[in-house]
């Protein structure tokens, strides 16, 4: 398994002059993209660095041919700004003492900047690369400004032996509680979202103020703060969640939520409160946490159709009556509904029944199944793994019950 950082490495004691001819050389990238955007797509294919007039570098202008003849190209029109970029073939690490340094080409020649390394995890993962660990590459190294401070953002790729395991923890996701991770057997984690939906109606109000005084950029930068803030949340929430599947020795099993925000029915009142609202909920960005950190693990996310996850027991895998945040199984039994929820997403692949899609439709019209059992709609859970079709019925295979 391959897993890929890019690494933020701030430039020590940067001068003006560098600073200056880094300058420069964002805004030639620019002209350049610029310039060739105005070409057809099959002309920019075509292109060389003989081809072209720039004072850039060959290093930085193939770069910038790469990237406009790529899908960044074809679905832009113009770049305000576009950041230099160089392949892993021309920029190098150095070590010196305890002092860090890169070397990259500019727009006048090849500079050697000093860096600096606040990260421990970092630091540890360029000595690897320094020392010629075969099990880390380079990637591109792309220069970038921000509040008149300049970085190098690395790539580095790395590769973590797999981790094959049968046990699963499932984890549901929503905004009361934020994440819940049930393993097949046991406790789980919950998470609640009460301090979440309380700081997002905090920032809800003081953007409709500053809105009202017309100060759109204090606006901007409120919502860039609240974006950091959810980001910091949902990386302690997939942190600990990863830890603990590490523990168990378990891969993770998450609902398939995609264009959830355009089916999942919401009122008018909800929509308002970005506390309630489908469309403050940052539930990908949990789930692409939850990915690369698993991945740096050697484990695996898998993911499962959300259809009746939360409405179905995890008992007896038969429907049930979900009022709020409880679920009222058939049984008797009364659970949390996402510790329910979360509990069918570990059991998935142990309760699922495997069945020839070929063999599923003539079985079913000869039973007259085609209602589905148990009132579950048919063929809505299904999973497709190769050449292999997991066809449910209903939710779970319920027939030794």
């Amino acid at each position: 398994m391959q897993v890929t950082r890019t690494l933020k490495l701030k430039f020590h004691r940067l001068n003006v002059v560098k600073a200056s001819m880094f300058a420069e050389t964002t805004i030639a990238c620019t002209e350049l993209a610029n310039e060739l955007l105005k070409l057809p797509i099959k002309e920019r294919k075509k292109l060389t660095t003989a081809k072209v007039v720039t004072p850039l570098k060959s290093a930085l202008a193939n770069q910038v041919i790469r990237q406009v003849s790529g899908n960044a190209g074809k679905r832009t029109k113009e770049f305000k700004l576009l950041p230099p970029e160089v392949n892993y073939q021309n920029w190098q690490l150095y070590k010196k003492g305890d002092t860090y340094s890169v070397s990259f080409p500019t727009i006048k020649r090849v500079k050697r900047v000093p860096i600096e390394i606040k990260s421990n995890h970092w630091q540890l993962l360029i000595d690897r690369l320094l020392e010629g660990d075969n099990k880390i590459s380079k990637g591109t190294l792309k220069l970038y400004s921000k509040k008149g401070k300049w970085y190098a953002l690395i790539g580095l790729s790395e590769e973590v032996p797999d981790k094959q395991s049968d046990n699963r923890i499932g984890v549901d996701r929503g905004q009361n509680l934020l994440a819940t991770a049930v393993p097949k057997q046991g406790f789980g984690l919950l998470f609640s979202g009460k301090q979440v939906k309380h700081r997002r109606r905090v920032f809800q109000k003081r953007r409709q103020l500053l809105q009202k005084s017309k100060k759109y950029r204090a606006v901007r930068k409120l919502e860039q703060k609240e974006n950091r803030w959810m980001r910091a949340v949902n990386h302690t929430v997939s942190r600990r969640i990863v830890n603990f599947a590490d523990r168990l020795d378990a891969d993770l099993v998450l609902e398939d939520l995609s264009g959830c925000r355009k089916t999942m029915k919401q009122s008018k009142k909800s929509r308002s409160d970005n506390a309630e609202s489908r469309h403050a909920w940052a539930y990908y960005d949990l789930q692409t946490k939850l990915e690369y950190k698993q991945a740096m693990n050697g484990r695996l996310v898998h993911y499962r159709p959300a259809h009746y996850t939360s409405r179905t027991s995890s008992i007896n895998g038969i429907l049930g009556t979900r009022s709020g945040n409880w679920f009222k199984c058939t049984s008797g039994t009364t659970l949390q509904a996402d510790f329910n929820a979360g509990r069918n997403l570990a059991i998935w692949d142990y309760r699922s029944c495997p069945i020839d899609s070929r063999e599923s439709e003539s079985v079913m019209d000869s039973d007259n199944m085609l209602g589905g059992v148990i009132g579950s709609p048919p063929n809505l859970m299904n999973a497709v793994q190769g050449r292999a079709e997991y066809v449910q019925p209903s939710l779970f295979d319920c027939t030794s019950y």
